[in-house]
């Protein structure tokens, strides 16, 4: 526990009852079950309802003398908007003052008091439930690329929906980062690829049976100090797989315990040192005692060309976990180190398969950084049909060729077949779901676009990739006060993040309220990590009439552009919006021949 809180009251706020000396909190009379650290959390904002909270004050109080990252206490607020849900005039009960700290902003009630209204009153901006069609009509000047934006993997990486309960006969496992034991942290990568390899490999085991959390949401607890309850509430799983990893010569020893969450117990641990040709073999010798321990029974296998051969290629096998790595690092610099070392990787095993699908997926995310369509989404194509050919059962493969089909082909129903495949082979694949739901998304079918992205989430809840192309799907909707409940859920998850800020401005210029666009505009230029993002939030500025603004953000975005690359569609709409229809069209010429996405 943290230094004491008071706790001699009952407070009360909507349904809800706080017992700050129990530390309990009712709903209905029912109780919530939340980590002590978040509920010691709310009892501090509880408190201090009306009134912000510094991040320094909430870290002392609840954390009192040990450091904590602000992430983690982000992360905790964000599991209470989980817990709470929203109050009845549909704002969430915690609000975030960028840069400082959090308010509770309902009414409480203390010992049948009334003590702290909130101090911020709602805007007199009255928000709109759904755009006309007309104004839709004018939206889609937009669709066909911005809708793009988010499936190429638009921003460095974390879930926006409320978790729904899944299929009472799924099993959720996550497979936390394997430790690298080997006293050289240039060794993480292989660690970090172990993870990986396992996490592929349980996905599609029986994918009806378990379902498995994607690494890029289990990422953020490598090094973590947080209990496995915590991890488990966090993304929604009853199992835990941990372990470790250690490479010496040409020999790996890997360690690894399958931990229940509800009761924190280790159901079994195992330890293997083998060759390390035999890598591959150890994965799934480890899967499927995983799905034994579960009492689960295994399908047919698929059998993949990796999962066939009984060795590897050892130099390509390092240079297919080492571009991995890169890919994941999400910077300009890591993408093109990641092809280099999957190109070397094809050079010593011409064979491998998984070697043409991340050189497919590496070329399609490298639209973040500078590259058009026009350069990088041909050669995206030729991998992802080369790794087909080798083999035809993987997932990711199919859903970069269905990316291309979609985005730069513009072949919708041969992108319609290459999810459908991706999603018959893996369904619990966050990227398989998404790309669908852009499909669906794109053809104005928003319903079934947006029951996709739940799904994705249920496997990805913390990808912040998943997140921003939510965030699309629900703007092209017309659901403007969605969208922004949306926008300030993900901002909680990753504050730096300048996408989110960028479509919030943009649900607020479309409800016409001025000054919240304003401030969501200015967020999003305080991490202008991408020309097209400034861009967006220029439209936005544009849209409510502060044109000399936009014209500076636009100045600013075509600036970047000189070094990385902008989706001429976005800067199209911009021209539009402040009435300059020559440079308009001029762009929109641009964006055709680029095939900007």
């Amino acid at each position: 526990m943290g230094v004491p809180l008071k706790a001699k009251h009952l407070y009360g706020f909507g349904p809800y009852r706080l017992d700050a000396e129990e530390r309990v909190l009712l709903r209905d009379g029912q109780p919530i079950i939340l980590p002590p650290k978040d509920l010691e959390t709310l009892l501090v904002l509880v408190e201090n309802a009306g009134h912000i909270v510094e991040k320094e004050e909430l870290l002392e109080k609840v954390w009192s003398g040990v450091f904590v990252e602000e992430g983690n206490l982000a992360r905790h607020v964000f599991n209470l908007r989980q817990a709470l849900g929203y109050a009845a005039d549909g704002r969430p009960y915690i609000e975030t003052i960028p840069r400082r700290g959090y308010r509770f902003v309902a009414t409480v009630q203390e010992d049948g008091e009334a003590v702290a209204p909130p101090s911020v009153a709602p805007s007199s901006e009255q928000p709109g439930t759904k755009v006309q069609s007309s104004q839709k009509r004018i939206q889609w000047l937009w669709a066909l690329a911005v809708m793009a934006l988010a499936v190429t993997g638009y921003f460095a990486s974390r879930r926006i929906w409320p978790r729904q309960n899944s299929s009472p006969q799924r099993v959720m496992l996550a497979v936390l980062p394997f430790v690298n034991l080997s006293g050289d942290a240039h060794e993480d990568y292989f660690a970090d690829g172990l993870t990986e390899e396992m996490t592929a490999q349980l996905g599609q085991f029986q994918p009806s049976r378990l379902g498995v959390i994607a690494r890029t949401s289990t990422v953020r607890y490598k090094g973590t100090k947080e209990t496995a309850a915590q991890i488990g509430q966090e993304l929604g799983v009853g199992y835990l797989l941990e372990g470790s990893v250690r490479r010496g010569g040409e020999r790996v020893r890997v360690t690894a315990q399958l931990i229940q969450v509800g009761e924190q117990t280790h159901l079994w641990a195992e330890s293997y040192e083998r060759p390390l040709t035999d890598v591959l073999n150890i994965q799934r010798e480890l899967a499927e005692k995983i799905t034994h321990s579960l009492s689960i029974q295994l399908l047919p296998a698929r059998t993949t060309t990796a999962s066939a051969s009984p060795h590897i290629n050892l130099e390509s096998h390092d240079k297919y976990l080492l571009g991995l790595h890169e890919a994941g690092q999400g910077t300009r610099e890591s993408v093109n180190k990641a092809i280099q070392y999957f190109q070397e990787g094809i050079s010593k095993d011409p064979s491998d398969a998984r070697l043409y699908a991340a050189l497919a997926q590496t070329y399609h995310s490298s639209l973040t950084y500078y590259s058009s369509p026009s350069d990088v989404m041909p050669r995206a194509k030729e991998a992802a049909l080369k790794a087909l050919e080798l083999d035809p059962d993987l997932a990711a493969a199919r859903v970069t060729l269905g990316n291309v089909r979609l985005l730069y082909d513009w072949d919708w129903p041969a992108a319609e077949k290459e999810y459908r495949r991706a999603l018959d082979i893996n369904p619990n694949s966050p990227e398989a779901q998404l790309g669908y739901a852009t499909y669906l998304a794109t053809l104005g079918r928003f319903d079934e676009a947006l029951s996709r992205v739940k799904q994705a989430y249920l496997f990805d809840p913390l990808a912040l990739e998943s997140r921003n192309e939510a965030l699309w799907i629900y703007y092209f909707s017309g659901h403007m006060p969605e969208t922004i409940q949306q926008c300030q859920k993900t901002t909680e998850i990753e504050p730096a993040a300048g996408l989110p800020y960028a479509v919030l401005a943009m649900a607020y210029a479309q409800m016409g309220q001025r000054l919240a666009t304003v401030r969501a505009a200015d967020n999003a230029m305080r991490f202008p990590d991408s020309p097209s993002v400034i861009t967006t939030a220029a439209s936005a500025l544009a849209r409510v009439g502060e044109s000399g603004q936009a014209k500076q953000f636009l100045g600013k975005a075509l600036e970047m552009a000189k070094e990385r690359y902008v989706c001429r569609f976005l800067v199209a709409a911009t021209y539009t919006e402040l009435g300059q229809k020559e440079k308009a069209l001029d762009s929109l010429e641009q964006a055709f021949l680029q095939r900007s996405t």
